[in-house]
């Protein structure tokens, strides 16, 4: 680890991958714009390009480890000298794509108590070996091949096919699904004529409504399929394991990750539960972690365990998250008083109703699908009241609210960064506030907002924090 040394040849081909993604759409657009000798000129010229890019980043990429420091060296042209402290390394975490995984190789990501959305450092191509020895050589002070023995976890648990496959029927991924369905449009949105859009538009004008329903089902169907499919990829063999001071969390399919969370980091510990899975005791728990992106770009908050029972929960945190353990039971929530509810009732609704407004105005044929949705938004306003609150006791803070998922965090007193209390005109004439916690995460910032209590309930918890913080 003292010598000098480059990433896995490998490593070309993942710069090359780089600058494909990031000039890909250009090609597409010079295709359907120019003639096929102009897009043949800029395919040749751009792999020629591309390919010295990837082996010249390689050949200028090297790595060292000194007694105290990660040293990295790159630049092509312009040469930076980059030394990362052993004791600022918060976690080191490693992922195998598919490619990686033909090599044999994994891509390590070090992150620093700094934070931020990218990785402090990442060595993207480096045997499974050499990465397990850097990793034990940051995280020891030099002394390699301390690796934690299986025994010596204090609590281990692995995700069983049956529950990974539930936790892929109620995933709700539909909207993930179509994010990504939307986002592709999105690029390819000069590339498609304008003929289609008026076709599709004639033939939604003249189709049956129950034709139209039964194409949305057909698609919807699609789409619940394929988020199955991506939890099933995504969270193949979760297997999360502790230690004293660490928990390590193992998952994936296709690519493999592998996390390391300091337990010091962890800031808040979340249970969400959807629509799905809320009627059968399900939820998944989630972390906020200060500083460093642990879970890839699509997540803010990093996945302890995808699907667990209620039941199951207090057991699960007493054994990984000790100091977040809480019991259902013993909680005594501080709720909205019934003047609250009308506040509730308007914010699910108001889009909906004017939706309904405006399809009954231009397109009458098809008003009941809106006036359905506002009727659920109505419902769901409910559900919003019905669950929101906070609870305060000792150093701990729980909260709860809903948008559509109802979400219950848990957050240690002495990790609030800001409160903060609202209330507009109409709330102060019927002695209600909302309010705003704040604490670190992995993007930098994470608020929570529990809205139309009583004001004077608010103003205590503001007083009880400010006073805790004082003493410490």
């Amino acid at each position: 680890m003292f010598e000098e040394r480059r990433l896995h040849p490998a490593a070309i081909i993942f710069n090359i991958l780089k600058v494909i993604k990031e000039l890909f759409f250009s090609l597409l657009i010079v295709l359907v714009a120019g003639n096929f000798l102009i897009f043949s000129i800029a395919l040749g010229a751009f792999s020629i390009l591309a390919s010295v890019y990837g082996i010249l980043s390689w050949y200028r990429f090297s790595y060292y480890v000194t007694d105290d420091e990660l040293w990295i060296e790159y630049g092509i042209f312009k040469r930076t000298k980059r030394s990362i402290a052993k004791n600022r390394i918060q976690s080191i975490d490693l992922t195998e794509s598919v490619i990686h995984r033909i090599f044999k190789l994994t891509r390590v990501q070090i992150e620093t108590a700094s934070g931020g959305e990218k990785a402090e450092a990442a060595l993207s191509a480096v045997s499974l070996k050499d990465a397990k020895e850097l990793r034990e050589v940051l995280k020891n002070s030099g002394k390699a091949g301390t690796l934690v023995p299986e025994e010596m976890y204090l609590a281990q648990k692995e995700i069983s096919f049956s529950r990974l496959l539930l936790a892929g029927i109620t995933s709700g991924g539909l909207g993930i699904i179509i994010g990504f369905i939307v986002v592709g449009l999105s690029e390819f949105d000069e590339l498609i004529p304008e003929m289609v859009y008026n076709y599709t538009y004639e033939w939604l004008v003249t189709a049956s409504i129950i034709f139209i329903v039964l194409i949305i089902l057909g698609v919807l169907a699609t789409i619940w399929l394929l988020s199955i499919l991506w939890t099933l990829l995504r969270y193949g063999k979760f297997t999360i394991r502790r230690t004293e001071d660490e928990l390590f969390i193992t998952r994936g399919l296709l690519e493999r990750k592998q996390l390391t969370i300091p337990l010091h980091r962890i800031q808040a510990i979340g249970i969400e539960e959807n629509i799905l899975r809320q009627p059968f005791g399900y939820a998944f728990i989630f972390a906020e972690i200060a500083g460093g992106n642990t879970d890839g770009k699509l997540a803010d908050s990093t996945i302890l365990f995808p699907l667990l029972h209620k039941r199951e929960i207090a057991a699960f945190l007493d054994e990984f998250a000790p100091d977040f353990s809480w019991q259902e039971e013993e909680v005594e929530w501080t709720k909205p008083p019934p003047a609250a509810l009308p506040y509730y009732y308007v914010r699910s609704s108001v889009l909906f109703l004017l939706a309904s407004i405006a399809v009954f105005i231009f397109f009458r044929s098809f008003a009941w699908i809106p006036i359905a949705l506002f009727a659920l938004s109505l419902g769901l306003g409910w559900l919003s009241y019905k669950d929101a609150g906070f609870y305060l006791k000792g150093n701990r803070l729980l909260l709860r609210y809903r948008h559509v998922k109802r979400t219950t965090v848990l957050i240690q007193q002495k990790r609030i960064q800001a409160f903060e209390k609202k209330n507009h005109a109409l709330e102060r004439k019927w002695s209600l506030a909302s309010m705003k916690i704040s604490i670190l995460s992995n993007t930098g910032g994470k608020h929570y907002h529990v809205k139309n209590l009583e004001e004077e309930k608010v103003n205590q918890l503001g007083d009880r924090i400010a006073y805790r913080n004082k003493l410490e």
